[in-house]
């Protein structure tokens, strides 16, 4: 009996660990050990969501300058106006600078090519019109009836016997010596119809200079150097004292190449100032598109930088899985 026992024990036992063993062996081979599954995670941050600029990293182009850089932005616009609101999508503000740089040029061009043109033919008119010869010989007639002691002697023998070239009167000059005309007119005073009044205001300048072109249709003193004034009164017959005196009482003279001299000198100086204006104007427009496009980078960088740091103040964050 006791042998039928301990055998049944050990076919129990034996019966145990088998299927332990098997169970062990099913555990390992068909239900793997579970495992904690990875995942590649980010965060999404606040500096995600602030502007970064490619220029601190090196990666920026030339053309990325002008809107992230406020003072490059400065310098294209005062080079080319409006080429930094253009870089910085400014369309609107980018071609009213543009097309009032445009314009000034050519407008600046075309007063300044008109006010030429019409300065030669000014030149050319006085070629025509004034002579230096006419006006040396009215002055010693000039002084001759008004009993003046101004040296007018000198001047008359050396102009003797020569007549004016009005087909061109740059011959003239070298007819008359001017340093004996300059010493007639110091001397020499306006004389009106009941008063003596001072000494002449200018001596002539030199043939060409910009200040002769200006003087000779600009005062009066100059007017017996025209054309008209020679026939009518210079050469004309049966001279008297009267002609020889100044009518200025508020009107005037009665000869008209002077004023038609002084009208197209002051036409083409009107076109030289306005094409100053003009150049003026486009200075301006460099000045007040360069500080425009100053501001504009600089409001860009503070909105962005204010929005990050409102964005800060939230404390918050975003996990992204995948």
């Amino acid at each position: 009996m006791r042998k039928l026992s301990s055998i049944l024990i050990l076919l129990l036992l034996t019966s145990a660990g088998s299927k332990a063993q098997t169970l062990s062996s099913f555990s390992n081979e068909i239900f793997k050990e579970a495992k904690s599954e990875v995942h590649d995670a980010s965060e999404i941050t606040l500096s995600d969501f602030s502007y970064r600029s490619e220029y601190k990293n090196g990666q920026s182009s030339f053309l990325e300058l002008p809107r992230t850089k406020p003072f490059v932005a400065f310098t294209a616009s005062a080079i080319i106006p409006g080429s930094g609101q253009a870089a910085n999508g400014k369309w609107v503000r980018a071609g009213i600078y543009f097309a009032v740089e445009a314009v000034g040029i050519i407008y600046h061009l075309d007063r300044n090519a008109t006010a030429r043109r019409q300065e030669k033919a000014y030149e050319e008119f006085t070629h025509q019109n004034w002579s230096v010869l006419a006006y040396a010989e009215w002055l010693v007639n000039y002084s001759i009836q008004n009993n003046l002691n101004n040296g007018w002697q000198d001047l008359q023998s050396h102009i003797s016997g020569k007549n004016p070239d009005f087909s061109n009167t740059t011959n003239d000059w070298s007819k008359v010596n001017i340093n004996l005309l300059h010493q007639v007119e110091q001397e020499t005073p306006f004389v009106f119809e009941n008063r003596y009044g001072s000494e002449f205001s200018h001596l002539l300048p030199d043939y060409g200079s910009q200040q002769y072109y200006e003087l000779i249709s600009k005062y009066y003193q100059y007017q017996p150097g025209w054309q008209d004034w020679y026939g009518q009164v210079t050469t004309a017959n049966n001279q008297t004292p009267d002609m020889y005196r100044y009518m200025w009482n508020g009107r005037d003279e009665p000869f008209t190449l002077f004023y038609q001299g002084r009208d197209r000198a002051q036409e083409f100086n009107d076109n030289y100032r306005a094409a100053g204006n003009i150049l003026k104007l486009l200075v301006v427009n460099h000045v007040v598109s360069a500080f425009d496009a100053l501001f504009t980078v600089q409001l860009k960088n503070s909105r962005i930088e204010t929005n990050t740091n409102l964005m800060k103040m939230e404390q918050f964050s975003v996990t992204w899985h995948f």
